[in-house]
């Protein structure tokens, strides 16, 4: 497994898998464009926690907006809907992920490769890791 790739035009590292944690989490690095992020989802494996590095993010956590910048930490608990939007300059989080997200990320983007994912796939693909979507607004656009 290519530990670095493109993931819908942000760069992702994975810095920790979750096999390297018995099981517990992932940790990714991630840099992203300007004005992204993914669609309202939740995961029901585990908390989230995402600790800006560079730039600036607007989280909705449920019904709640925070805007993050450099030096922030997010805490996501299990099972909340959440999504982010990053700022105009595009930002750089380390992410605490819950167990086997990694390879979300990681099936998708080796499948965007290739061509166009079908939603249909990708919401497959992160349902069978831990990510379940709750709606498909914006998703990475």
């Amino acid at each position: 497994m290519d530990r670095t790739f493109d993931f819908h035009g942000s760069l992702m590292t994975i810095k920790s898998l979750t096999s390297e944690t018995q099981g517990a989490y992932t940790l990714l690095y991630a840099v992203h464009p300007p004005n992204v992020g993914p669609s309202l989802h939740m995961h029901p494996r585990g908390n989230e926690c995402f600790y800006v590095v560079k730039g600036d993010y607007k989280f909705v956590l449920g019904k709640e907006s925070v805007s993050a910048v450099a030096g922030d930490v997010i805490i996501i608990p299990k099972d909340t809907p959440h999504k982010f939007t990053t700022g105009n300059s595009g930002g750089e989080v380390l992410i605490i992920s819950p167990p086997d997200l990694e390879n979300y990320f990681y099936q998708v983007s080796v499948m965007l490769k290739k061509g166009i994912v079908s939603w249909e796939t990708e919401v497959g693909i992160a349902q069978q890791y831990g990510q379940v979507f709750l709606e498909h607004t914006n998703h990475w656009k």
